[in-house]
């Protein structure tokens, strides 16, 4: 294995994720590469349909045809062992012991995610005893304790409750209980609050740093909220059309945001003190199909500083400036005229 940085629990290389249909190839994750640190929160940000929720899933292998991991590396720096998730057998033990065990994940509903002939404690048991060797008693109080930590109240009785006998909130809490029951080193977080009205927003994105606190796990957040990456984030990756455009902390992504497409991200949310009457920027036109990729910059039919002759004909490179920020445009390739000038 290649050495790596001690800090880093997750490396993504290189990824290209596609879907193989009768109409065509869906190219919906196409060359992302990023880092998750220990005991770090990325967040990942985009439109729908750029690739967000494909790449989470991707982390654990849990792409079905017609869509498939093309190439690429997903390394995993556990505790006990350096796996790369993608060569492993769809089947291996040692995958499956990971997914679930070391690597959990949130699904973005949980009236879909949970199954409906199943108490909430019958499915937080299955993972409490498919991943570690336990009593069944004890499993059954750690279940009862994770109930509890995640803020439901009578945990006992939630054991014996089924998913639509609760609400939306309760029942996104069962799923972070199911998630976190075996103290995973890694929690993806695929819009966890969609669903959910403001209040029970707040309070689950509490709960969540809350539990990584105890717990010193990492998290990687998808969203398409700027506010909740506001809360949630040190670190964000904005995604369009399968593509990482611009990785930044979470400080410069409000001060200074580099790609285009992170300003219009901005500019398109409301703020507060502004004139009356003062109308939003929205983005212009739609995030385009995975299967009919632009040529160029894939973002250039939307662009506003687009250049003819250049982003519909070359695609850009990443550019890493020297406060460590990368962004994926021509705007500041310092192999090009005219770029500005934020390398030094």
């Amino acid at each position: 294995m290649s050495a790596h940085d001690a800090s880093s629990l997750l490396s993504v290389e290189d990824l290209h994720v596609h879907f193989h249909t009768e109409q065509g190839t869906v190219q919906a994750v196409n060359g992302v590469s990023f880092t998750v640190g220990r005991g770090q929160t990325l967040g990942v940000l985009g439109e729908s349909g750029c690739g967000k929720s494909v790449t989470g899933f991707s982390l654990l292998r849990l792409i079905r045809p017609p869509g498939r991991i093309e190439r690429g590396r997903i390394v995993y720096h556990g505790l006990d062992t350096e796996l790369d998730l993608v060569q492993e057998p769809s089947r291996s033990p040692l995958l499956r012991q990971v997914r679930g065990g070391e690597i959990a994940m949130i699904f973005q509903e949980p009236m879909t995610s949970l199954d409906p002939v199943y108490t909430a404690g019958n499915q937080v048991l299955e993972a409490i005893n498919y991943h570690l060797d336990v009593s069944q008693a004890a499993a059954w109080d750690m279940a009862v304790t994770m109930l509890g930590k995640v803020g439901l109240p009578e945990p006992q009785r939630i054991m014996h409750t089924y998913p639509h006998q609760l609400s939306g909130g309760m029942r996104q809490r069962v799923m972070i209980a199911i998630a976190l029951a075996c103290h995973p080193q890694l929690l993806i977080a695929d819009e966890p609050t969609t669903a959910l009205d403001v209040t029970t927003e707040a309070q689950i994105l509490e709960l969540l740093q809350e539990l990584q606190t105890d717990l010193q796990m990492a998290i990687l957040f998808i969203t398409h909220d700027l506010g909740v990456i506001a809360e949630m984030a040190q670190e964000v990756i904005v995604m369009y059309l399968g593509e990482i455009v611009e990785r930044t902390d979470i400080e410069s992504l409000f001060a200074e945001p580099l790609h285009p497409y992170t300003r219009a991200l901005l500019e398109s949310i409301p703020r507060l003190g502004t004139r009356d009457g003062k109308r939003l920027q929205a983005i212009e036109g739609v995030v385009p199909s995975p299967a009919d990729i632009p040529l160029g910059c894939t973002f250039h039919p939307r662009c506003p500083d687009f250049m003819p002759g250049l982003c519909d004909v070359h695609a850009p490179t990443p550019q890493t400036l020297t406060d460590g920020r990368q962004v994926q445009c021509f705007l500041y390739d310092d192999q090009r005229p005219g770029v500005r000038n934020l390398q030094s």
